[in-house]
């Protein structure tokens, strides 16, 4: 938990980010550092190496090298002179300072010295334990040393000093372990100032904002944070405790209206139930009615006044018959009785039937029936009854005067925006060219009990859904007021119980 916090990401990044620019800053300080004690020890060298050539050559000039030795031997006294001496071309030890070393041959190091360009060179010795600086002052045999010296000599001798750089690496160790320690102390100070910042001014808000989340989501919408300030998670904090207000004062409002339509829902499945058990009870007696009617115009004449009378009440209980039906539908679950049948087919049977509707006439529709129309899996007598019912509202809603248009696709051609249809669908359209539907009216069409029509029931196109749902499919409708409706009809070719 502690490694994924943003703390501690924060603080690895600033550590490592601090790391990298001191300890490079550090590296480079004291490489600068290593470099300027060389060259500074090279100085010394050249001046002291150059310093006692000259006082040899005089001393040699009256004397023949009678006081060279004692010349060598003051100078290897100083602390920091580690090697004084001469030695000839062949490498052989004339004068040192250390008596013990004439006659012996310099090492190879000091020889390479010799022959370098610069004829100077920093090193470590092993026996010493710390790097010195050796420069090496060839003395060359001029006319004026041809006296004491064979004029056939090019070199009279070669005198090296070595100067120990022991002080000066002492220092730069010091100086590496202050500035290593100072880098230290310097990511240990910024990480703990960066650490309290950001626990003060962000773990402590972010943590508020967490736990005042985990209420929200357990469903405590009173609760609110107690984040403050002006900065970036000042006003995060009063936007989420605006935002947990509305959504407190949302939840209320869709409780309330959750307990409405729960009541609604209640008082109409209470309402349903007793309409269905009138209706039922209704049923019976306007069959009787109805019979009773028809046998009493028999015994009249097709003159007598009272056979128009007679054929109203008829007209009557035949209105009331098939509102007790679309009732009594729309309240009874219907099973499907599933087919394999050609939906063409049933457009067919669904325009005979139309045929026989008073008024109705064949000549009024435009047909086009797809003839790679595939058979699919349905109850024909139900999706006759979908078909009939949208007709007949085409037909009402063009009056005598307009067309009407049913066609089936065997693709669907048109996709619904709110419910995606499937591209294995099948799809019958009713069309017509009444005078539409407005816009605020196309979501109440199919909730119970709306209708436009003077004597409609307003179940008709609520069971025409309800059976069209329980085939697993869609019903969709497209209008425009003054151009007329389209009602979709899409079906699947297969019904889940048989894949």
């Amino acid at each position: 938990m502690f490694r994924t916090s943003l703390s501690f990401k924060v603080n690895l990044a600033i550590v490592a980010v601090l790391g990298l620019v001191l300890g490079g800053a550090t590296w480079f300080n004291l490489m600068a550092q290593d470099r300027q004690a060389v060259e500074n020890t090279k100085s010394q060298a050249q001046i002291l190496s150059k310093t006692l050539t000259n006082i040899i050559r005089i001393d040699m000039e009256g004397r023949c090298q009678k006081d060279v030795m004692k010349v060598i031997r003051m100078m290897g006294q100083f602390q920091d002179i580690e090697t004084i001496r001469i030695f000839n071309a062949d490498g052989i030890i004339m004068h040192s300072a250390q008596p013990g070393e004439i006659g012996k041959e310099v090492d190879e190091l000091v020889y390479n010295v010799f022959t370098s360009p610069d004829r100077s060179k920093p090193f470590r010795s092993e026996e010493r334990g710390h790097r010195s600086f050796c420069m090496v002052e060839v003395m060359y045999n001029e006319p004026r040393c041809h006296t004491c010296h064979d004029p056939n000599k090019e070199i009279v001798g070669v005198l090296e000093v070595c100067l120990s750089m022991a002080k000066t690496g002492e220092h730069i160790r010091q100086n590496a372990r202050f500035m290593v320690a100072s880098t230290v102390v310097t990511v240990l100070l910024v990480t703990g100032a960066i650490s309290f910042l950001l626990y003060r001014m962000v773990n402590r808000p972010v943590r508020e904002l967490a736990e005042t989340m985990k209420e929200v989501e357990r469903g405590n919408l009173e609760v609110r944070t107690r984040v403050r300030g002006r900065d970036e998670l000042g006003r995060l904090a009063r936007s989420f405790n605006s935002m947990i207000a509305r959504l407190d004062e949302t939840s209320r409002e869709v409780e309330r209206l959750h307990r409405e339509q729960m009541m609604r829902a209640e008082r109409l499945a209470s309402i349903g139930e007793m309409a269905a058990s009138v209706a039922h009870e209704i049923k019976n007696p306007l069959a009787g009615l109805a019979g009773a009617t028809q046998v009493l115009a028999q015994g009249f004449e097709p003159d007598d006044p009272r056979m128009p009378v007679v054929q109203e009440m008829l007209k009557l209980i035949e209105r009331l018959d098939k509102t007790i039906r679309d009732l009594l539908s729309f309240a009874r679950e219907s099973v499907p009785n599933w087919k394999r049948v050609n939906p063409n087919d049933v457009v067919e049977e669904s325009l005979f039937f139309v045929e026989r509707e008073e008024g109705g006439t064949r000549d009024q529709v435009d047909l086009a029936l797809d003839p790679e129309m595939p058979e699919i899996t349905m109850d024909p007598q139900q999706i006759q009854q979908v078909l009939l019912n949208l007709i007949l509202n085409a037909r009402h809603a063009v009056g005598g005067r307009g067309r009407i248009e049913v066609r089936t696709s065997a693709r669907p051609t048109l996709e619904d925006e709110e419910t995606p249809v499937a591209p294995d669908w099948v799809e019958v359209v009713v069309r017509d060219e009444g005078p539409g539907i407005p816009p605020e009216k196309l979501s109440e069409i199919f909730k119970p009990f709306y209708t436009t029509k003077n004597q409609g029931t307003g179940l008709g196109l609520p069971i025409c859904r309800k059976i069209v749902e329980a085939h697993g499919g869609r019903i969709h409708v497209e209008s425009q007021v003054g151009a007329g409706s389209e009602f979709y009809v899409w079906l699947p070719r297969t019904q889940k119980e048989e894949t």
